[in-house]
């Protein structure tokens, strides 16, 4: 069947708009049988020399964590998970890395925080939308 969902990407930030968007990807999973890949795209501004580095080990670390909790997640619910962190502009990232990987469905929350929590969803996912070659849920 051509339109089988048998791989979703989901956007991770670790906002409640992103673990919408995770429990929506479960549920398409687990009534498809589909794997999911818990994509994090860290953003790192250029700041004084030196402490991007140490910033981006810093938010890599942290982004590490809330992936982990998302694998977690997957596990209780019998779903296969990996993850990946990427680095750059979130929307491009995440729509290269798809069509890369040859994903079904990509699945992202509607609104994100900002910081941190804000550096995949929000107006992002407008952006993933205009972008993406393959079909795009926005989880409310």
């Amino acid at each position: 069947m051509k339109d089988e969902i048998k791989h979703i990407l989901v956007a991770l930030d670790g906002s409640d708009a992103s673990k919408k968007g995770l429990d929506k990807a479960i549920y398409i999973a687990k009534l498809s049988g589909a794997k999911i890949t818990g994509v994090s795209v860290v953003v790192v501004y250029p700041t004084l020399a030196g402490t991007v580095i140490n910033y981006k080990k810093y938010l890599t670390e942290k982004t590490k964590k809330m992936l982990d909790m998302a694998k977690k997640d997957c596990e209780n619910q019998k779903v296969s998970f990996m993850h990946k962190i990427l680095y750059g502009k979130p929307s491009s990232q995440i729509a290269e890395f798809a069509s890369k990987e040859k994903v079904d469905l990509i699945v992202t929350g509607s609104k994100g925080i900002g910081g941190f929590k804000g550096t995949i969803l929000g107006s992002i996912s407008n952006s993933i939308v205009q972008k993406s070659k393959i079909s795009v849920l926005v989880v409310k």
